[in-house]
């Protein structure tokens, strides 16, 4: 069994769900300190680095679902420690190749929005996944439908974000030796 750390919930639909949007994204933009330095979070998505707030709020708010507003997950390979190596691009890489190998599993193009936080000893990331999502397979191919994670799903997010994580960590270069 994997150890990759995965939190998941979910937020249901409701009339305060934009509002709800707007204060995930700026937990997710928010900056922190490292050391003698602020820190700003780069938001990235499914097609790389996403602009601004104001472009993940858009982005998720399209997405919102009748049942569900949007799944919060918070991702982290490094317990594995084979990512211990990496940099935020590393990090931004395994999300996209994680979250795209679970879109292909339920057949949907996720919608996501997600931004590294290394405020810890343990830098993860923090994912906010669509409440709706345009179906890839056929039949019905574009139609929009909920996007429902389920325990099952979570073991995907374990087995390959582990699988990912050995993957990069492939083409790491490793550390010099100290002399």
């Amino acid at each position: 069994m994997s150890t990759i750390y995965i939190e998941g919930r979910y937020v249901p639909a409701g009339p305060w769900a934009a509002r709800k949007i707007e204060s995930q994204v700026q937990h997710l933009k928010g900056s922190f300190r490292t050391d003698e330095r602020r820190e700003e979070r780069r938001l990235c998505g499914p097609d790389g680095e996403i602009a601004d707030q104001a472009a993940a709020r858009a982005l998720l708010t399209a997405a919102i679902g009748p049942k569900v507003t949007f799944h919060r997950l918070i991702l982290s390979p490094l317990a594995t420690g084979r990512l211990a190596a990496a940099r935020r691009d590393d990090l931004e890489e395994w999300t996209r190749l994680v979250l795209a190998d679970l879109g292909r599993e339920v057949g949907l193009r996720l919608v996501w929005v997600a931004a590294v936080h290394g405020n810890t000893d343990t830098p993860h990331v923090h994912v906010l996944v669509g409440g709706a999502a345009e179906k890839v397979h056929w039949p019905r191919k574009g139609q929009t439908t909920s996007v429902e994670l389920r325990r099952g799903h979570y073991r995907l997010l374990q087995e390959r974000g582990d699988a990912r994580a050995a993957e990069i960590a492939g083409r790491l270069a490793p550390w010099p030796a100290v002399s």
